[in-house]
């Protein structure tokens, strides 16, 4: 017994779901994707400058130690510090000179241009930086040799 239970065209079928299919999406109210951005190109820039920093005065007061006047942003920074010397050059005959690693640093009293004090407001990228301004200040000034 070969027989369907229930007739099934499938020519039928197919057109009446194509059918329902192009006349949901005939339906559908297509809108190009829109950004969320205002249309003209808008460029971050942030309200900051780099520190800047200059050597005014440094001074060697002992073996290992020196006291030095950095200029930052307009203030003037009093620091003390102790540092280590090494010999060393560039790996060419004739260029031997001097290293020099500042160990330490302290900041001993920062005032602006009209001699007002203010409290310490440095961070580690300013240490960092006034430890290599006075490692080339020494150095390119041939103040100590070891």
């Amino acid at each position: 017994m070969n027989v369907n239970a229930i007739p099934f065209n499938h020519v039928k079928v197919t057109g009446v779901t194509a059918l329902v299919l192009i006349v949901g999406l005939a339906s559908c109210e297509y809108k190009t994707a829109q950004s969320s951005y205002a249309t003209k190109t808008q460029i971050f820039t942030p309200q900051i400058q780099p520190s800047s920093y200059g050597v005014q005065t440094a001074k060697i007061t002992g073996k290992t130690s020196g006291i030095a006047v950095i200029k930052l942003d307009g203030f003037r920074v009093n620091v003390s510090f102790d540092f280590e010397t090494h010999p060393d050059s560039y790996g060419v005959q004739g260029s031997e000179f001097t290293a020099v690693d500042v160990t330490q640093l302290t900041i001993n009293e920062i005032t602006d241009i009209n001699g007002k004090s203010y409290s310490d407001f440095t961070d580690y990228n300013d240490h960092r930086n006034i430890n290599a301004l006075l490692k080339g200040f020494i150095e390119r000034n041939k103040l100590v040799e070891a």
